[in-house]
């Protein structure tokens, strides 16, 4: 199983990773959509859909599921998610990725409305297991004025003459509105990467340029791109750097000092030209998670001064607010608009943070035992609202106060305006939005 990327923020990856804004501001696919360029008298007729920003509830009578892929490999024997879903909301679509191909499906009808695959022959990756979908989540942004959906495979290019085959990364931009491939993009390896099975992810893009990371399954190699989403074409490329997260014009992530992929460093590049911003003390497990729109969530263990975890300047690396000693290990999502929801095991139980990311600041935090509340298991954030379970069912709170909403009937892992998607039995379930 996955277990590995990015340690401190398993589930936050895939809230995060796959609750992303819609265009290039971001590495979260949801938020405020930009209509095609194309008219709307020249789109095809389809029947209008309540949205709801954000939902408060979802009709549970007649939910549909997401092909198996979506969830393959990704459940422990407990039925909990082990590693961040392969799936991005747009509208009413939801885009499932494999490494061999990426499906579009109607979240209201479960339709299949689409299919993309690469051009070259998609290589198996991972460790193996041929039922374990080693994919990640594809990307929304916006090239060209128009919602595009980025998803990178790894596939092999065949030698010709005296051109030797090898292995390479094929990104594929497709219509968000469309499901249509509009461009394909091959991007050549390192050395690396011919003995190793690497994996393909997208990490995030802003002001025009996404980034692709590509590493082994170990973690133990890793490289990045930066794709000029104008062209599109590659405008840069950053070997032994672990990219992890994409905010402010910058690309954080670890830094890889030696070739078993123990001793790392934090760092940022920028993300227009490749060229190394700043760079933290060696350590171990360093990462970095988008705070918000300016803020970098930075942690990992320095071997001088040991554990860290702190909100940091994307630009500079400085350090803006060091979190709370709860929330060592824990996990972070960016409600896409104003906090950031913090969540994990603390020093004596499961806590609940609302952080304000500008500052740092704590605005709210459960269990509260003089009001008498216990804290949800978090499951998503998104525009000011809070989704979550206890043992009284699903709950919603105000991102910005953690006060209790009307419950929502469902827990989704995933949400936009129009549907929220759910971990049912062994199954992933989309429930449209009600209210």
């Amino acid at each position: 199983m996955r277990l590995t990327r990015a340690s401190a923020y398993w589930a936050s990856a895939a809230l995060v990773v796959l609750s992303a804004l819609a265009g290039c501001g971001s590495n979260d696919s949801h938020g405020t959509h930009p209509k095609s360029m194309q008219s709307e008298s020249a789109k095809p007729s389809a029947p209008s859909r309540p949205v709801h920003d954000p939902p408060a509830t979802f009709a549970t009578g007649h939910p549909v599921s997401l092909p198996e892929q979506a969830i393959a490999g990704r459940l422990t024997a407990g039925g909990t998610l082990n590693a961040p879903l392969p799936v991005t909301l747009y509208k009413s679509t939801a885009f499932v990725a494999t490494t061999t191909q990426m499906q579009a499906m109607d979240t209201a009808t479960g339709r299949i409305t689409a299919t993309v695959t690469p051009e070259l022959t998609p290589v198996e990756t991972g460790n193996g297991w041929n039922d374990t979908n080693h994919a990640d989540a594809p990307l929304l942004v916006t090239g060209h004025g128009t919602p595009t959906v980025i998803a990178p495979f790894v596939v092999k290019r065949t030698g010709t003459g005296t051109q030797a085959s090898n292995t390479v990364v094929e990104v594929i931009g497709t219509s968000a509105d469309t499901g249509k491939a509009i461009w394909h993009l091959t991007l050549r390896l390192p050395e690396w990467a011919t003995e190793d099975d690497p994996e393909a992810s997208v990490i995030g893009a802003d002001n025009g340029i996404a980034v692709i990371r590509v590493s082994t399954f170990h973690h133990d190699h890793a490289a990045a791109y930066g794709i000029d989403l104008d062209g599109p074409r590659q405008a840069w490329g950053a070997d032994k750097f672990q990219a992890s997260a994409v905010t402010d014009q910058t690309v954080a992530g670890a830094l890889l000092e030696d070739d078993i992929g123990i001793d790392q460093r934090p760092a940022g590049f920028d993300l227009a030209t490749g060229k190394r911003l700043w760079q933290g003390p060696l350590g171990d497990s360093a990462s970095a998670d988008s705070a918000g729109p300016r803020q970098l969530r930075v942690h990992g263990k320095d071997y001088e001064n040991g554990h860290y975890d702190r909100l940091a300047d994307p630009r500079t690396g400085r350090t803006l607010q060091t979190l709370p000693a709860d929330l060592a290990g824990s996990t972070c999502t960016y409600d896409d608009r104003s906090m950031l929801i913090c969540y994990g095991m603390g020093a004596a139980s499961y806590v609940v943070y609302g952080l304000k990311p500008s500052t740092g600041k704590v605005a709210w935090r459960l269990p509260d035992r003089q009001a008498d509340r216990i804290a949800p298991k978090i499951t998503t954030a998104w525009h000011g609202r809070v989704y979550g379970t206890t043992d009284n069912g699903a709950v919603a709170l105000d991102a910005r106060t953690g006060k209790d909403l009307p419950g929502p009937r469902v827990a989704p892992l995933l949400v936009d305006e129009s549907a929220g998607i759910v971990l049912g039995d062994s199954s992933l379930l989309a429930y449209t939005s009600s209210g």
